[in-house]
């Protein structure tokens, strides 16, 4: 009975390492302002787990915990980074993966980084603040006030 109260924690473990992987990764990501700053978070993610794995050995438990603390962090990193880099790229044009909005989403995301790495501000999509709004403007006309009968008090 010991055996499989292991498996289902050791199972679990990994299933939470992978989710703090990709947590951490699309964190790091999102702060990678260009493919050197993707690969070198790989590259650190990689030597992160070696020396993980190389600390937990002493616990069998613990054994998947580096293994899906990287796997998360490189699909987070990945997905962090909003655009296709490496063999993703490959992948995706192969696949012919989302064509138009891999066009649409990896220009923005570049104006993204760029803008991040100058220290200039996004634009506002939507501002009125230089808007002048007219004191009528989204109001209904102003109508007669009713007179019927039913409306009055009757003496």
């Amino acid at each position: 009975m010991g055996d499989v109260a292991f498996v289902i924690c050791f199972a679990l473990l990994f299933v939470f390492s992978v989710y703090l992987g990709f947590i951490v990764g699309n964190h790091w990501g999102e702060r990678a302002l260009s493919a050197g700053a993707y690969w070198l978070y790989n590259a650190v993610a990689i030597i992160v787990c070696v020396v993980l794995a190389a600390v937990l050995t002493l616990f069998p438990l613990l054994y998947a915990t580096p293994l899906g603390l990287l796997m998360g962090a490189i699909a987070g990193l990945k997905m962090g980074f909003g655009e296709s880099v490496g063999p993703w790229k490959l992948l995706d044009r192969f696949f012919d993966v989302n064509r138009r909005q891999r066009g649409a989403a990896g220009a923005a995301a570049r104006a993204a980084r760029k803008r991040r790495k100058t220290g200039e501000k996004a634009p506002d999509l939507i501002s009125v603040s230089g808007d002048r709004a007219q004191p009528s403007a989204g109001r209904a006309p102003k109508t007669a006030r009713r007179t019927d009968n039913h409306s009055r008090n009757k003496r």
